[in-house]
């Protein structure tokens, strides 16, 4: 009997229903995993989950505590460097936010633009030029006939 494997492409899941579904049904798959095991394999698990909304997940196979102070000694990572590499981590996050919404605000502008343009039944010429894309919006050839 033929087995066939389904693969599911993994991207960014842009509903917000679909996705705080898919976020709790897989946050209690990995939780019930670690539980597994920890209890097969006496294994000591601590995993630890912040939603999207900053909220607290976690499984400890013993103290959370006991298991990141161990986490630290045998990596040599210090709470100091950690912290430090969070600050790092979220001053990346906080800049790279700021370039998505200046984007966002970029693309918005143009989208604003072509659409006055289409509904000026203005023609949309194309500079390829130092590999950037310039709009220049131009009245259609019979007005300027009329203009002059």
């Amino acid at each position: 009997m033929a087995q066939f494997l389904i693969r599911i492409e993994l991207k960014y899941i842009e509903d917000v229903q679909r996705r705080r579904v898919c976020f709790s049904k897989r946050r209690s798959g990995l939780m019930k995993k670690a539980q597994e095991l920890a209890v097969l394999c006496n294994a000591e698990i601590g995993v630890i989950v912040f939603s999207a909304t900053g909220k607290l997940y976690e499984f400890a196979s013993s103290s959370i505590q006991q298991i990141i102070r161990r986490y630290i000694t045998s990596t040599g990572a210090w709470p100091d460097d950690a912290s430090r590499l969070l600050a790092q981590r979220a001053e990346e996050v906080r800049n790279l936010k700021r370039e998505v919404a200046r984007l966002e605000s970029e693309n918005r502008s143009l989208r604003e633009n072509l659409e006055k343009a289409v509904s000026d039944n203005q023609r949309i010429i194309y500079n390829h030029s130092n590999m950037e894309t310039e709009l220049t919006l131009r009245p259609p050839s019979w007005n300027v006939g009329l203009l002059k």
